[in-house]
């Protein structure tokens, strides 16, 4: 279980804000090689392989489109065929926690219920930024109330906690919470904390180092599509990727990390770097593309798809689920 940050009755600043950046995101190319586009056909995993699905940025609530997208996502991934064994969410689940009241945080939660509920296999739930109550600026929902911080994502989502693990069919799976609040600004950063660092060193002693892992986090450790989009010399913001990924990268490179999978962004990008080809590390597209107002620039509203290979390899396709538009 993770620890908690204090609460705060003061909010002094809000994060900062990705969605201006988004609007200038295109395709990027190089050494950092992305892959956006649907892909019809996805390979099947080799026999005693499985796959699953990786759902990010779905952002559901009642004021948009979201609903309705949502229940064809999920209709999708129900129709699979092999199907899936379980669903893996990358966070931001919820259109946002952060600057509205405490009445709206429980209908946006309701209304993700309502929905999931649809699905038809077992999924686990990664911690995303806007699941976060009251951490920004303008928030309206008090530090003495449930609905404030992670306490109700950790009690409803997240079997008590932020971060866990857990096994299937010879790979192991780690959601992290990637998502600290910043005291500085009063509102989120991405970090590791020092007690989840300490909790990853122990789950992956006891895995051991040939066991093939796979990894979750909201905020990616890596990206360059704010580079790409506005300068290549200039860093990511406090919130735009985990501050300390190298510290947690170094700790991963040890054991036999296979995949490490995102959100936040809400683009596709694929990284693989040549001098340390063991790890991929992929943003995994949107659910809600841009926040349910269409593609991000081409790439469709989707999903990933994983499959987890009986060798300890992996495939990966992006899939379009085919959005009916308004």
């Amino acid at each position: 279980m993770s620890v908690f940050p204090p609460r705060k009755t003061n909010v002094s600043a809000s994060p900062v804000s990705r969605r201006s950046l988004l609007t200038r995101v295109a395709a990027f190319t190089g050494l950092w090689s992305v892959s956006g586009v649907e892909k019809s056909g996805a390979k099947q995993p080799a026999s005693g392989g499985f796959s699953f699905a990786f759902l990010t940025d779905i952002h559901i609530d009642r004021h948009r489109e979201a609903p309705r997208g949502v229940r064809e996502c999920i209709s999708a991934v129900n129709a699979l065929a092999p199907s899936v064994e379980f669903v893996l969410t990358g966070g931001d689940l919820i259109m946002d926690a952060l600057a509205v009241d405490a009445g709206s945080i429980r209908e946006q939660w309701h209304l993700f219920d309502e929905e999931w509920k649809n699905l038809r296999v077992k999924s686990y739930h990664t911690i995303g930024n806007h699941d976060i109550g009251g951490w920004a600026k303008d928030a309206k929902v008090a530090a003495s109330e449930p609905e404030y911080g992670k306490e109700l994502f950790a009690r409803r989502y997240g079997n008590g906690g932020t971060y866990q693990s857990f096994d299937h069919l010879g790979w192991h799976f780690i959601v992290l919470d990637s998502v600290a609040y910043d005291e500085t600004t009063g509102g989120y950063q991405g970090w590791i904390d020092d007690a989840q660092l300490e909790w990853l060193k122990a789950d992956l002693l006891r895995v051991g180092k040939t066991t093939p892992v796979i990894v979750s986090t909201h905020i990616p450790f890596f990206s360059v599509w704010g580079q790409y989009t506005a300068d290549p010399r200039k860093g990511e913001s406090r919130g735009g990727v985990v501050g300390n990924a190298h510290l947690v990268r170094k700790v991963l490179s040890d054991y036999n990390v296979k995949l490490v999978l995102c959100g936040h962004g809400h683009v596709s990008e694929r990284i693989e770097l040549s001098h340390h080809n063991r790890t991929t590390y992929i943003q995994g597209g949107a659910v809600s593309g841009m926040w349910w107002k269409g593609p991000v620039h081409g790439n469709p509203e989707g999903f990933g798809l994983v499959s987890c290979h009986a060798d300890g390899n992996f495939t990966y396709e992006y899939q379009s689920y085919n959005r009916t538009r308004a």
